[in-house]
């Protein structure tokens, strides 16, 4: 059931965002861009101020920093910061959102002043409008049921089968949040 939600909740935010991308396109042609364009920029911020801590290579950052808001103008997908993701999805979502209602908006404007507008823009304006928080409403049942809280099963492998320095080494059964396992990597990275 968690993977329904959760293909139901991506789904249900992407599929509002292409449609809204998509019509947009269609009748205001070139202005999507000043849209994406606004919104990568607000996604830019979101991600530079995530990994400014980082110890990544400075390479690795800045690409990071120049691809991940790409991916962000259509789903927030990952939190790169320790605690709850809930603030990073509110501080990305109510802007796209905003974004879309816009877009829809300018959509039905355009089919109030037009003698005989296509057929699917109301429709699709309408779908845009229910789809995101339909989604959204996915995304808050799969966190609350479903989402892996379980805690962490360590195992330890068989010494038997590794060379002398390779016995303390050990393997995680991960169950956990994204946030536990993310930590474990950091501390891992450090030693």
């Amino acid at each position: 059931m968690a993977t329904v939600a959760l293909i139901v909740w991506r789904t249900l935010i992407v599929g509002s965002r292409i449609i809204a991308f998509v019509l947009f396109a269609l009748l205001f042609k070139s202005w999507l861009f000043v849209i994406i364009g606004f919104h990568y920029w607000i996604m830019f911020a979101v991600v530079f101020y995530q990994l400014r801590l980082s110890k990544e290579h400075l390479l690795s950052r800045v690409i990071y920093n120049v691809i991940t808001p790409f991916v962000y103008v259509f789903d927030f997908c990952v939190s790169w910061l320790e605690g709850p993701s809930r603030y990073w999805y509110l501080m990305c979502y109510v802007p796209m959102y905003c974004e879309n209602l816009l877009m829809s908006a300018l959509g039905l404007w355009y089919v109030t002043n037009t003698l005989n507008p296509a057929w699917y823009i109301l429709p699709g304006c309408v779908c845009v409008v229910v789809m995101f928080p339909l989604g959204v409403l996915a995304q808050l049942a799969y966190y609350r049921y479903w989402h892996p809280t379980a805690p962490v099963i360590r195992r330890t492998i068989d010494p038997t089968s590794f060379q002398e320095d390779e016995r303390s080494q050990t393997t995680w059964l991960h169950l956990a949040v994204w946030s536990e396992f993310k930590t474990e990597v950091i501390e891992a990275n450090k030693t």
